[in-house]
């Protein structure tokens, strides 16, 4: 159950950073490359759950998950929102 639950979390993080709508922003290299890095890891987590594929989740990577989540929820789906240090 939580491995399934991870996976949902995992595909809703892909979606959302893969439906990200740039708009007006600057183009930057090393978001983009975090990103799409994001977007293929979290992808491989749920398709390992899909195909039965030897995988295991535990609370702490759930939590880790949903936290992301709820970040990019927040930001809108903006990398560089979260990884910008307050000044």
């Amino acid at each position: 159950m939580i491995t399934i639950l991870n996976a949902i979390f995992c595909l809703m993080i892909a979606v959302r950073l893969f439906t990200f709508d740039r708009n007006n922003c600057r183009h930057k290299v090393k978001y983009s490359w975090l990103a799409w890095l994001m977007v293929v890891s979290s992808a491989a987590v749920s398709l390992f759950s899909f195909f039965n594929l030897p995988h295991r989740a535990n609370l702490a990577q759930v939590l880790m998950n949903t936290s992301l989540l709820i970040c990019l929820l927040k930001s809108k789906g903006n990398i560089s929102t979260l990884c910008r240090s307050g000044k």
